[in-house]
């Protein structure tokens, strides 16, 4: 899989503060995120709404082989869902037990094999084609 570069002014986390620093509610995102990250069923749906809605940053992150993707997508889910930034979801995330952590990776890892599918579909034979 070639990764995929776009500018990061126009990555869906970037814009809706995945990456803030100054936030008012930390433990109201903290919670939720802890609530979120354990609810198997909504964060698969949300993994997938991410990866189909926020499609410059998961084309980045997802992509890059060299990242934790585990991370990032539980980290762009609770940004997608509550506008956490990471580094609260990180704290989230240390609050959870090592089975709750254990399904999150497993669900992620799922949704990981669902954007490569979805990549390798669409960018099949290109380049390898003349257009005339």
């Amino acid at each position: 899989m070639k990764q995929i570069y776009h500018n990061y002014l126009i990555w869906e986390d970037y814009i809706n503060g995945m990456y803030k620093t100054v936030f008012d509610n930390e433990m109201e995102l903290i919670n939720k995120s802890i609530v979120l990250l354990s609810d198997k069923d909504k964060f698969n749906i949300k993994c997938k709404e991410v990866i189909d809605n926020w499609v410059k940053c998961a084309d980045v992150n997802l992509t890059n082989k060299s990242i934790n993707r585990q991370s990032w997508l539980g980290q762009a889910v609770c940004c997608y869902c509550f506008g956490t930034p990471e580094v609260l979801t990180r704290k989230a995330w240390g609050k959870l037990n090592n089975e709750t952590k254990k399904q999150a990776n497993l669900i992620a890892d799922e949704n990981i094999k669902y954007y490569e599918r979805k990549y390798f579909k669409l960018h099949r034979d290109v380049g390898e084609k003349m257009l005339f």
